[in-house]
């Protein structure tokens, strides 16, 4: 079997509009754009590949998301049932990507050191400011998995599977990685928050929530490169991955 896979992007909430200085730091105040809340399925050789995992129906309703869609009747849709994923990478420690990792009980789950260790650790991460990006709670499961020996702490890039790598990207998060995949029509990466749209990576960028802006911009130098073409560095929050992309079932495309 060729190691290659299919990436769907999922998109369990949104769009939510906001001044487009949002995604793109500091740039057109007045003018107004629209976002969406994703995660992402691969489908391959490893089984199915979950990254990130989006939020539960109490959290959603906390952040006032519109258009909630349950992420598991998601990756249903795809045949994918929680349990049989052994692979949950946790690109960062946002509540909107990291909300619903209890859901996975057999799988082995990948977070950055720096991240792990910024959100578990550092007495900056419990000041109020940063509340808009983390709920601790959101920790517990992950210590669970630490627990039981299931969570895995990067110090920077490492080999997931056949086919697939893990990538530092840190900027957006302390301890920010995507994932760089082979699919049949070349190396893409799911960057995640890395780039918020597609315009991030382009305009060379990043959006207002910065922890790091030079590293920011080393990372997003770093997956450009890695990607066989710009439209498969893949963003964590552009509706057009809902728009341009084919669609396999409501709030589901694929991507490659």
């Amino acid at each position: 079997m060729s190691d290659t896979y299919e990436i769907y992007a999922l998109r369990y909430a949104g769009p939510e509009e906001s001044s487009r200085a949002l995604l793109i730091w500091n740039r057109d105040w007045e003018q107004r754009v629209k976002r969406a809340y994703y995660f992402w399925c691969l489908l391959g050789p490893a089984g199915p590949v979950v990254v990130d995992c989006a939020v539960t129906p109490e959290r959603a309703a906390q952040r006032k998301l519109t258009n909630y869609r349950p992420p598991l009747e998601l990756l249903a849709a795809l045949g994918v049932e929680p349990g049989e994923v052994r692979h949950l990478v946790l690109t960062h420690l946002h509540w909107d990507h990291c909300g619903g990792a209890a859901w996975f009980p057999a799988a082995q789950v990948h977070v950055g050191l720096a991240d792990w260790a910024f959100w578990s650790q550092s007495p900056l991460a419990s000041r109020s400011i940063l509340a808009l990006l983390h709920e601790p709670e959101d920790l517990a499961p992950l210590r669970t998995a630490q627990d039981q020996g299931r969570l895995r702490l990067h110090p920077g890039d490492a080999p997931l599977a056949p086919g697939l790598e893990l990538l530092a990207a840190p900027g957006h998060s302390p301890g920010l990685m995507a994932l760089q995949a082979a699919t049949k029509v070349g190396q893409a990466v799911v960057a995640s928050d890395c780039g918020h749209t597609f315009a991030n990576f382009a305009q060379d960028w990043p959006s207002m929530f910065i922890f790091n802006l030079p590293a920011w911009l080393e990372s997003m130098e770093r997956l450009r490169g890695r990607v066989s073409a710009p439209e498969l560095l893949f963003p964590g929050h552009d509706l057009k991955m809902s728009e341009d992309y084919p669609e396999v079932a409501p709030g589901v495309t694929r991507l490659a």
